[in-house]
């Protein structure tokens, strides 16, 4: 009799066990399916993840493209219909293409930070924010330019420059501030000022040939009126054009 009992017992524990592995194995069995369609699930979402951001990278190139290649467009066409004009006539239609790349700069004005080289020396710049700033370098160099004609050809009241920075310049958020205390002194002074912040890193040709023409090496470096500034941090009185001093008397 108790042989019979202690035989029951071991058959139950037996049973139990068995019903125990099986519950255990279903489980096992069940996560795993689970995990796989999860982890499934998350391969397509990482798949359409990045099919969406390498459209949109694409898009941006493409907007890139045709933004470049109007440009010169644009600059070729005014290049002709401007041989064609007299002295004065070239003037006129100057002032009214400089006027409407400053309204085309309005764009990124409002998108980018207000003073580059103190965002690019405390931040990490985003793919979008590069994008804009190449942009916005392209239609900075085109406005200097012609900013730099009226003052060559036509002699108008003028200052235009460029201003090169660098993210790991020490001075160059200091620079930058002088800079716009030159504008207000230029514009209480009854001028007006075109000036340009430029990457001195940038790989643009352009960029890198005016670096070459006007024997930048060192940040900051402004350029007023073609002449250079370069090698320390300059106050703005420092850096008033002399032609603007004679015409106001100071």
């Amino acid at each position: 009799m108790q042989q019979e009992k202690a035989v029951k017992k071991r058959t139950g524990i037996i049973t139990i066990a068995i019903f125990v592995s099986i519950i255990l194995y279903l489980a096992g069995v069940l996560s795993g399916i689970y995990a796989n369609r999860l982890s499934k699930e998350e391969t397509q979402k990482d798949i359409l993840s990045f099919r969406e951001e390498t459209k949109q990278d694409i898009g941006d190139l493409k907007g890139y493209i045709v933004f470049l290649d109007s440009n010169l467009k644009n600059m070729q066409l005014e290049q002709t219909f401007i041989e064609t004009l007299s002295q004065d006539e070239m003037c006129s239609f100057l002032g009214i293409s400089l006027e409407e790349l400053v309204k085309q700069l309005n764009f990124y004005w409002s998108r980018l930070p207000f003073r580059l080289e103190e965002y690019e020396r405390n931040n990490k710049p985003s793919e979008e924010y590069l994008l804009l700033k190449e942009q916005y370098t392209h239609l900075s160099i085109r406005t200097w330019l012609l900013a730099k004609k009226q003052y060559d050809k036509c002699k108008i009241n003028i200052v235009h420059g460029l201003y090169f920075y660098s993210a790991d310049c020490e001075e160059c958020v200091k620079q930058g501030e002088q800079i716009d205390k030159l504008s207000k002194m230029v514009s209480n002074a009854g001028s007006s000022m075109i000036m340009f912040p430029i990457d001195i890193n940038s790989k643009e040709s352009v960029i890198q040939n005016l670096k070459k023409y006007y024997g930048i090496s060192s940040t900051p470096a402004v350029i007023i009126n073609d002449k250079v500034f370069q090698g320390r941090l300059f106050r703005a009185a420092e850096l008033v054009p002399l032609n603007l001093t004679t015409k106001n008397g100071r």
